[in-house]
């Protein structure tokens, strides 16, 4: 039986990951979100990204 893991990025990881600049994937973070889209963020206030998060900042990249 497959089970669906939910598992987060951080801006950190999802830079590396993606070889973008950690600024540079903030900024087209921030943009995404004046466009209506918000992404989760942890208790201390750091973005954490899921597969559809990703998705959406590949197609805004």
């Amino acid at each position: 039986m497959a089970q669906a893991v939910e598992t987060h990025k951080t801006i950190l990881s999802l830079s590396k990951l993606l070889n973008i600049e950690p600024m540079i994937l903030l900024r087209l973070c921030q943009y995404i979100e004046s466009r209506g889209h918000r992404f989760l963020k942890s208790e201390e206030g750091s973005l954490q990204f899921n597969d559809r998060d990703i998705a959406i900042i590949l197609a805004h990249y």
